[in-house]
C-alpha cells in the first residue's frame, strides 16, 4: 500500500487533482541544522528527500535568530526591510519590542495577509506575527496566543482538520511552528545526544503528518514544505557588553541579541564609543552609516547609533552561559537551516542553496498569490 501511495505522489507531482485547488501546508523546526540529512534514521526526511526535493542548505537572515528569520520567511524580504531586527530590539518612536504579539510592528504585509487579501483561505498555528491582525487583516484560522506547552500531536490534529474541511472553508495555505531542536540546542550544544533524540521525535511527528497525507491522497494538489530558521553554534566565551561600557563611563542604551547589539548615544558620545568598543577583543564595530549593505540591518528607527558584532564561539551575554547558540553571519555554516519539499508543485531532485526571502514567493507561486513588486526573495524552482 504504501508503494502504491509513494508512486501516487510521483506520478502526480506536477498534476493539480480534478476539483482540488492547490494547498501548501509549511512547517518550520527551530533551530534544525542542515547537516542533520547525514542521519540515515531520519526516515520522514528522508523520503522528502527521495520523491521531492532536498535543498544543500537554507540561507538564514541576519541575525539568524528566530523572529527575523520568521518573519523574512512569511513576507520575502530582510529585516531591514520588515523591521524585525531580532526577537527583541528598540525603535527610537515606539519604544521597546520585545517578543511582541502584534503584528503591526511588522512593516511589510506577511504571506497569510496576502492571501487574505486575494481570496485564500489561510490557517497559521503559531508562526510569528500572527496572533493578531495586521492592519486588519490576520488568517482565516489561526491558533494565539503563543504556547510552548502546545506540542506537535495537537498541532498535527488541527492541521489534518484543516486538510478535511470542505472546498468553501478548507485554508489552502497552513502554516505552523515546532519545537525543533532549539532548546536543547542551546542548553547541551548542537552535537548533544539529547538533540539527536529530539530530532528523532521530531521526524516521527513529520512521518505521521506524511502518513495522513497519504492516507488522504492529497498529494495530487498538496505540498509540504518543511524548513527551519536557523542552525547552532558550539559556544564558550561570553561578552557582557553592559559591564564594558560601563567601564568605559560611556552612557548607553543597548539592545544585545546573541551575536548582534545595537547601542543608542548621545551623537557626542558616539565616536568614543566606537574607538573604546574597537579595542577590545572579538568585535567588530560599525557606525550606523558604515553598516555594510550586505548584513541588511539598517533600519530608519531601530537600528542603534554603532552596531556590534561577534562571531561563535563568543556570544553577547550578560546572563547564562548557554552551551549552543545561534544569530551569526549568514555565510556561516553552522547557521544554516533545512528546506525540503514533497508533493503536487515538486518534480524531484537536488538542489542548491536557498534563501530565507525565497520561501514566501515560492509559496505564492504555487497558490497564486501575487507578491509586492519590492518583494527581494525570489520563487524557487520546484517544477519543471
Amino acid at each position: 500500500m504504501l508503494r502504491s501511495l509513494i508512486l501516487v505522489c510521483c506520478l502526480l507531482a506536477s498534476v493539480v487533482e480534478a476539483g482540488k485547488e492547490p494547498m501548501v501546508i509549511i512547517i518550520s523546526m527551530d533551530g534544525v541544522s542542515h547537516n542533520m540529512a547525514e542521519n540515515l534514521s531520519l526516515t520522514a526526511f528522508k523520503r522528502m528527500e527521495k520523491f521531492g526535493i532536498k535543498a544543500d542548505h537554507m540561507i538564514p537572515v541576519y541575525q539568524s535568530t528566530t523572529y527575523p528569520a520568521h518573519v523574512s520567511m512569511a513576507t520575502g524580504v530582510y529585516p531591514n526591510r520588515h523591521g524585525i531586527l531580532h526577537n527583541h530590539f528598540i525603535d527610537t518612536q515606539q519604544g521597546r519590542f520585545s517578543y511582541d504579539a502584534d503584528a503591526n510592528w511588522i512593516e511589510v504585509p506577511p504571506i497569510w495577509v496576502l492571501a487574505e487579501q486575494q481570496g485564500i483561505k489561510s490557517a497559521v498555528f503559531f508562526w510569528v506575527g500572527s496572533e493578531t491582525d495586521w492592519h486588519g487583516v490576520g488568517a482565516s484560522y489561526r491558533k494565539a496566543p503563543f504556547d510552548p506547552n502546545i506540542k506537535e500531536e495537537q498541532k498535527i490534529e488541527q492541521i489534518l482538520k484543516w486538510v478535511d474541511m470542505d472546498k468553501v472553508n478548507r485554508p489552502r495555505l497552513i502554516m505552523s511552528y515546532w519545537d525543533g531542536t532549539d532548546d536543547l540546542g542551546h542548553i547541551d550544544g548542537p552535537e548533544s545526544p539529547r538533540v539527536s533524540q529530539q530530532l528523532r521525535r521530531q521526524n516521527k511527528l513529520l512521518q505521521d503528518l506524511i502518513t495522513a497525507i497519504d492516507v488522504r491522497e492529497a498529494w495530487g494538489h498538496l505540498t509540504l514544505i518543511v524548513v527551519s530558521d536557523h542552525g547552532m553554534a558550539e559556544v564558550n566565551n561570553y561578552i557582557n557588553l553592559e559591564q564594558l561600557l560601563r567601564i568605559s563611563g560611556i552612557p548607553a542604551e543597548i539592545s544585545a541579541g546573541p551575536a548582534v547589539a545595537h547601542i543608542f548615544l548621545q551623537a557626542d558620545d558616539i565616536e568614543q564609543a566606537k574607538d573604546f568598543l574597537s579595542k577590545q577583543e572579538h568585535l567588530a564595530v560599525y557606525t550606523k552609516k558604515d553598516l555594510p549593505d550586505a548584513f541588511h540591518l539598517n533600519h530608519p528607527s531601530r537600528t542603534g547609533d554603532i552596531v556590534v558584532t561577534t562571531a561563535a564561539p563568543n556570544m553577547f551575554s550578560s546572563f547564562g552561559q548557554p552551551k549552543g547558540m545561534h544569530g551569526y553571519r549568514p555565510e556561516t555554516p553552522d547557521m544554516w537551516g533545512i528546506f525540503y519539499a514533497l508533493g503536487a508543485a515538486v518534480v524531484p531532485r537536488k538542489i542548491g542553496p536557498v534563501h530565507q526571502v525565497d520561501i514566501a514567493p515560492t509559496i505564492a507561486n504555487i497558490l497564486g498569490i501575487e507578491m509586492p513588486d519590492d518583494t527581494e526573495g525570489r520563487v524557487i524552482k520546484l517544477g519543471e
